[in-house]
């Protein structure tokens, strides 16, 4: 046997060894190049765990609950079309998953109005929670001068936040679907 052959031999025997020892312990190589994915949003709660939305605009209210099967229902068991549950479900996900942009701290704050930031009528507040404990509200505001961001406040805390816009349009087409009728 000459030694390519050999080699050739050898290699493939390990290529099975490591095929064998992958079936047996039931595991895949860990790639290493592979950042873990780490929620970076306002809230750290599961957004799986969340059982209960309010929804604010303006002087009207809705109330969501994830049903058993973790489809959404409006209170009193009015059923969401499936875009709007699909909306809902997003929505409750980017709260956890979307980090701000910027978080101005109270001390910058100073002198400013909140009504320069849209919260004098907000566009849309939403309380999250999990059974009976309210996990996070947050108030949407105007959107940046830029046009591609969105003041945010949370509950309890006195820092305003810049969220990328598609989380507050989130919110609002949800309100849209359960508030217009």
């Amino acid at each position: 046997m000459n030694s390519r052959s050999l080699l050739t031999t050898v290699a493939a025997a390990a290529g099975l060894v490591f095929l064998i020892v992958m079936i047996v312990s039931g595991a895949l190589p860990q790639q290493r190049q592979l950042v873990k994915f780490e929620a970076k949003g306002v809230m750290k709660l599961e957004p799986e765990l969340v059982t209960r939305v309010e929804l604010h605009r303006g002087d009207r209210k809705a109330v969501l609950l994830r049903a058993a099967g973790g489809e959404w229902v409006a209170e009193g068991g009015g059923a969401l079309s499936a875009g709007i549950a699909k909306e809902l479900s997003l929505a409750v996900q980017f709260m956890n998953t979307a980090g701000p942009i910027r978080v101005i701290d109270e001390a910058d704050l100073q002198g400013t109005n909140p009504r320069d930031f849209g919260f004098d009528l907000p566009r849309v507040s939403v309380v999250l929670y999990q059974g009976e404990q309210a996990v996070i509200g947050a108030r949407f505001g105007a959107h940046n001068p830029e046009d591609t961001a969105q003041y945010m406040m949370v509950d309890g805390r006195q820092e305003l936040i810049l969220m990328s816009r598609f989380v507050g349009q989130e919110w609002e087409s949800v309100a849209g679907g359960v508030l217009a009728k």
